[in-house]
């Protein structure tokens, strides 16, 4: 399957919408309501990190939920979460690659 299709199944046209995507994602679930998708670098660690966003694993989890809900994707244990959520960077390019769970 090519990136095109890739993005046609996650309801995006580009890396850029979805990493936007999820950045409204996180913010909606972690019920953050200070700071704009916009506002949000997309290449520093948005867990722990030194981004406009202050979350912790608790948010991490709640984030987890909510990309299998809207996207289909399973982070399936901590190990893989961590390493999906270095950045939004690092988060698209695991939701553009991972199998599809279902909803």
């Amino acid at each position: 399957m090519d990136v095109n299709e890739k993005f046609k199944e996650l309801r995006v046209s580009s890396r850029e919408e979805l990493i936007f995507k999820l950045k409204e994602l996180v913010i909606r679930a972690c019920e953050i309501t200070d700071v704009k998708p916009q506002d949000v670098p997309t290449d520093v660690p948005f867990i722990g990190g030194p981004g406009p966003l202050i979350l912790d694993s608790l948010d991490a989890m709640e984030i987890a939920m909510e990309i299998r809900y809207v996207f289909g994707v399973e982070l399936k244990n901590a190990s893989t979460a961590a390493k999906a959520m270095q950045s939004f960077d690092t988060l698209a390019d695991f939701i553009i690659d991972a199998p599809k769970v279902k909803k």
